[in-house]
């Protein structure tokens, strides 16, 4: 079986995700992909992450549920730390070594790889999927050849260009604009019921709780 995982913050998940999902799975014969959303994502200013990790991981198990080959994993929300890619694929590689394993992330991610927490290995236990737009300049992943020795486990997939970001998502909210269809409904609905994005604040874990909604 030839699975991908699918990292990010998703705050929140959106139609942009769901079509980048969808089209390197076709692209590239996979048979599912697993939607993992960052608890504590290691490469942002905590301050920077709008809804609670669970509100996250709760719009991204919606978003997927009505694919049958798409699901969404608890793996980096329960660690409750930070964690990295390379740790992350490890731990769902042990549990189902027998795929091949694949890892999408944005081609702008990508160009900074070197960055990243242990790319080489990274790249030794994934096929390293960058997601592109038309129109996008490879050459931005040129200066990788020569700080990696795995540069050629790295495979640029064309998407199609949708102009659509949680940070612009986010700004709708905050300007009282609608967001339906920017997400998909029923993650359009979490964000109504627990009153997401609304105001300056950012939530507490437990505020949803206290609102009565799970």
């Amino acid at each position: 079986m030839r699975v991908a995982i699918f990292g990010g913050t998703f705050d929140p998940v959106h139609q942009g995700h769901m079509i980048i999902a969808e089209q390197v799975m076709g692209e590239l014969g996979l048979d599912r992909v697993v939607f993992v959303p960052g608890g504590i994502p290691p490469h942002k200013e905590a301050s920077s992450v709008r809804a609670t990790a669970e509100d996250r991981y709760a719009m991204v198990e919606a978003a997927v549920e009505t694919n049958e080959r798409f699901s969404a994993d608890r793996v980096e929300v329960d660690a409750g730390r930070p964690m990295h890619s390379v740790e992350t694929v490890e731990i769902l590689k042990t549990r189902s070594p027998e795929h091949e394993w694949f890892f999408v992330t944005g081609a702008d991610e990508v160009s900074n790889l070197l960055t990243w927490k242990e790319p080489d290995r990274l790249l030794e236990q994934v096929m390293m999927v960058a997601a592109t737009r038309p129109g996008y300049d490879l050459s931005k992943l040129d200066h990788l050849e020569a700080g990696l020795r795995n540069f050629d486990r790295i495979f640029p997939v064309e998407c199609t260009r949708v102009d659509i970001s949680a940070t612009g998502i986010r700004r709708r909210m905050l300007q009282g604009k609608s967001i339906r269809y920017l997400v998909p409904e029923k993650v359009w609905e979490i964000i109504a019921q627990r009153r997401l994005y609304e105001g300056d604040g950012k939530r507490t874990e437990g505020e949803h709780l206290k609102e009565g909604v799970r």
